[in-house]
């Protein structure tokens, strides 16, 4: 169905970004439509919505009638036959960053930023301030848990958005308020170091124009702010009450707290919406029981990541008591190159680890590094496997009664659970 308001092909549309991005116009009225390498859940749902999206790229799907495109960072603009023709077309073209930050001109933008933990703090923050007398409109990186949709449209003058900082996306976003959960060292595949990804953070919360404000766990990093600009949380996260474990989640669940007393709202009601937040897709999302065992599944893919998502299991399922069993896919031969020896002392907590090899996503194989590297340097309750079936057949021939399963990573590890189910 056209649309006077002009229509809208996404490349890339079955990413968790942009796939908000693509609802968030259709939700405005502009026709939708969009292309990605392979089905998935997103892009049957995306279907039932009633946009158009087709499974692999092809010149002629940038018809007569499409008057902007919206590329994924990940495309590439040499060989991606969608993104040249577009660009011998002239038509409009903008980078998800770059489209995420014209809708954040047009209301007062929430952006939580963050190495870690900036998903879950987002949907959080969606669920107090709603529950506040706030109902914000919200784009964010994962399905929200209660929702199913990593979209939802507010009525209030407010827009909530994670802001990532990975190329510097988040330079594109204009934020009226930033929550920061934390800097760590990551995507050094992008970053020189450190002081690079600290420049980045500081050129971001400059964004922020007078009368906003940059709220922060730590002091550490008041430097990199305005005295103006800063409100430092002072919240005690121990008393905070979640559906949701682990002190990662109590901490970033407090920076909610001071953005709601930011914006003068019941503290009361804020805590109830933190108490209603149910959790978000592929962040310690608990899957079910599957052969005997207890299931969860997470996004991580960073050593401290692995640590919080370990220590959070372990508040919840006490060591010694119930055998924990990780099965881990590392992700990008950089970060795991990098990382190695943090990777293996992060698994400290965990009874198992089953190595799948490395999910490659963006980058070329690097034959000088390997999950089974990782396997020696964890010790000897690592163990690598070639494919996911090699582990469903390993857990199938083994007694996994009253065990606790996390798949981890960033790839696609968590199918292992929909094999087993199946």
């Amino acid at each position: 169905m056209s649309s006077s308001l002009g229509k809208i092909f996404c490349i890339g549309i079955g990413g968790i970004g942009l796939s908000a991005l693509a609802r968030f116009y259709a939700h405005q009225g502009y026709e939708v439509c969009g292309s990605d390498l392979s089905e998935s859940d997103l892009t049957q749902k995306l279907r039932s919505e009633g946009i158009e999206v087709f499974i692999g790229h092809d010149a002629l799907h940038i018809a007569d009638d499409v008057t902007e495109v919206i590329y994924t960072i990940a495309v590439n603009k040499k060989t991606n036959v969608e993104f040249v023709s577009a660009k011998e077309l002239s038509l409009p073209m903008l980078s998800y960053p770059e489209a995420l930050g014209r809708v954040t001109k047009e209301k007062k933008t929430i952006a939580v930023c963050g190495t870690h933990g900036k998903t879950t703090t987002t949907a959080m923050a969606y669920y107090a301030l709603k529950k506040a007398g706030i109902n914000p409109t919200i784009i964010v990186g994962s399905l929200i848990g209660g929702v199913g949709s990593n979209f939802i449209a507010g009525d209030s003058e407010y827009l909530l958005v994670e802001a990532c900082e990975y190329r510097r996306s988040f330079l594109n976003l204009h934020p009226t308020y930033i929550l920061l959960t934390n800097i760590d060292n990551d995507h050094l595949d992008y970053y020189q170091d450190e002081a690079d990804i600290l420049s980045a953070f500081q050129s971001f919360v400059d964004k922020v124009p007078e009368g906003g404000k940059v709220l922060l766990h730590d002091a550490e990093f008041e430097k990199i702010v305005s005295d103006k600009k800063v409100r430092v949380d002072t919240t005690s996260s121990e008393n905070i009450d979640l559906i949701v474990f682990g002190k990662h989640n109590r901490t970033n669940a407090s920076l909610v707290v001071t953005l709601g007393a930011e914006l003068l709202l019941s503290d009361e009601k804020i805590r109830e919406g933190l108490l209603e937040f149910p959790g978000t897709w592929r962040r310690l999302e608990y899957r079910g029981d599957a052969m005997g065992a207890l299931w969860y599944d997470d996004y991580g893919h960073h050593p401290t990541e692995v640590m919080a998502t370990l220590s959070a299991l372990r508040e919840k399922y006490a060591q010694g008591e119930q055998k924990l069993i990780v099965i881990f896919q590392p992700h990008l031969y950089s970060r795991t190159k990098l990382f190695i020896n943090e990777f293996a002392e992060s698994f400290t907590l965990a009874d198992q680890v089953l190595l799948l090899p490395i999910y490659a996503a963006r980058e070329e194989k690097d034959e000088t590094i390997s999950s089974e590297m990782l396997a020696e340097k964890i010790g000897e309750k690592a163990c690598f496997f070639e494919t996911k079936e090699e582990i469903v057949n390993y857990l199938k021939e083994s007694d996994i009664t009253g065990r606790v399963i996390l798949t981890l990573g960033a790839g696609d590890v968590n199918l292992i659970h929909n094999i087993i189910s199946s």
